[in-house]
Parts: structure tokens; sequence; C-alpha cells
């Protein structure tokens, strides 16, 4: 059942990507997304296998929602909120979209330990918080990093 919902929640957002107002070029998105990707897997392995916090199942199925989860899920959820964030001309629209974005996140951790794909050890829905406004916070800076090297280079070409 959790790998159909992952699978799932991956076709509604990869889908939502295609169907949004990219603000971000093919080569950025990208860019995002590996970043994402690289610090996820990075995350995940250390807080499950060397800090021991969190114990992912040894499931062959859930496994498998795990690393829908870990390597598709969430770095696209990061690279739909780069996109969004960057039409958005207030503070507050801004906010609003950070805060849905981080309940959206929440929300998956909530349904992975709910299907016992992953279990809290010395972690919690708080570290899960502070975790994915990290990453927003990565992801905005790098993309604003990664546009101001990219204009540059085309100013000077």
């Amino acid at each position: 059942m959790a790998l159909s919902v992952f699978i799932l929640l991956t076709f509604l957002i990869c889908s939502l990507f295609v169907a949004i107002k990219k603000e971000l070029t093919i080569v950025e998105n990208t860019f995002i997304y590996l970043l994402i990707l690289v610090i996820s897997i990075n995350v995940s392995w250390i807080i499950s296998h060397e800090l021991k916090f969190i114990k992912v199942t040894k499931d062959p199925v859930n496994n498998s929602a795990f690393l829908f989860y870990r390597s598709i899920l969430l770095p696209m959820i990061i690279v739909v909120y780069v996109n969004l964030i960057q039409r958005v001309n207030t503070l507050t629209r801004s906010l609003l979209i950070t805060l849905a974005f981080l309940i959206i996140m929440l929300l998956l951790s909530w349904l992975a330990v709910y299907f016992d794909i992953f279990t809290y050890k010395k972690w919690n829905f708080g570290y899960d918080l502070l975790y994915f406004a990290l990453l927003q916070l990565i992801s905005f800076y790098a993309f604003k990093f990664f546009r101001k090297i990219d204009h540059r280079e085309v100013k000077y070409s």
C-alpha cells in the first residue's frame, strides 16, 4: 500500500511540475534537483545508518517507497517550491508558499511513519521541520547564487 501511495504522490508532484509555468530554466531546475538529491541522500544516510536516529524498513516494497520519497518526491517538491516562490513578489505570499510546502513535506513524513517506511528513534517531526526549512533555504539561496553566476558569465562574454 505504501509503495502505491508514494508512486501516486510522485506522479502527482511530477505532473504539477510539468503543468506549472516555470520561472527557472531547465539548467536551473536540474541544478536545484541534483543539489537537493545529493543533500537528501547524504542526510538520510547519516541520520539512518550512521547516527541511527531513524530506522528505515528492511521490507523491500516499503524500502522502495522510501527511495521514491527520498530520491524523487522531496527534490521535486523543492524544485516546484523554488519555481513558485520566484513568481510571487510579496513577502506575505512567499511566506504562505513556504509554510504550505513545509506542511506538505511534514505530511509526507507523517505518511512515511504511518506506513512504517521508517520509524523515529531519536528523531521527531520538529527535526523534520528544521531539516525541510533548511532544504528550502539552501535551494533558494543556491538558485540565487547560480543565477548570479550565470548572469555574470553572460555579461562578460
